[in-house]
């Protein structure tokens, strides 16, 4: 019983021995350079891109979102503009009918019918525009993803990654060594690209 809690003894003084040796044997590599901004691991196969950080940051996103909103915008306005007016419309329907104001019947219900008609086109056209609007936010997607992976494919024939990951807050990546985000290297070269174009 004695010897084998000195063979454990001496087994656990090796285990420790060893663990010393590999975590205080680094290869000194540091992650940082001098002016603080964290560069890239030269030994990372797998690396990481902050999406919201690049859409943010990637002219040509900011110019397709800006366009898009603005357009969204006027037809917000578009669409508000014919609201009211069915509003008035139907504000004065509703008082020519407490005031009798209608000769017959009949020419109330046509206006009746009339005002309902307006309705389905006010919602017709509301439909179309919000239609619209998400063939068009998808279509920007398609194309800045296009233009990301394209790029990605060209800047990785030099990088020689393994893996390059996508993230957004709170994404999949929570938690990285710094050295695998790619993010700002990414994003000032997909500028300096699309500036060219």
């Amino acid at each position: 019983m004695k010897n084998l809690s000195i063979g454990l003894n001496v087994l656990l003084l090796i285990a420790v021995i060893v663990l010393y040796i590999l975590h205080f044997s680094g290869n000194g590599k540091s992650t940082s350079n001098q002016g603080g901004t964290a560069t890239v691991n030269a030994d990372a196969k797998i690396v990481y891109i902050n999406m919201d950080t690049l859409l943010n940051n990637y002219t040509q996103s900011r110019e397709l979102n800006e366009a898009f909103l603005k357009k969204l915008e006027a037809n917000r306005t578009e669409l508000n503009i014919k609201v009211k007016n069915f509003d008035r419309e139907a504000a004065e329907f509703r008082n020519k009918v407490e005031n009798n104001g209608f000769m017959t019947r009949e020419r109330a219900e046509q206006a009746q019918m009339d005002l309902m008609i307006k309705q389905q086109n006010l919602q017709k056209l509301q439909q179309e525009m919000t239609e619209n609007a998400q063939r068009e936010q998808m279509e920007i997607n398609r194309k800045l993803y296009d233009a990301i992976t394209n790029f990605l494919t060209e800047y990785n024939k030099a990088k020689g990654f393994q893996l390059i990951l996508s993230t957004t807050l709170g994404g999949n990546v929570l938690f990285a060594q710094e050295g695998f985000d790619i993010t700002n290297e990414v994003v000032s070269q997909l500028n300096e690209q699309y500036a060219k174009k």
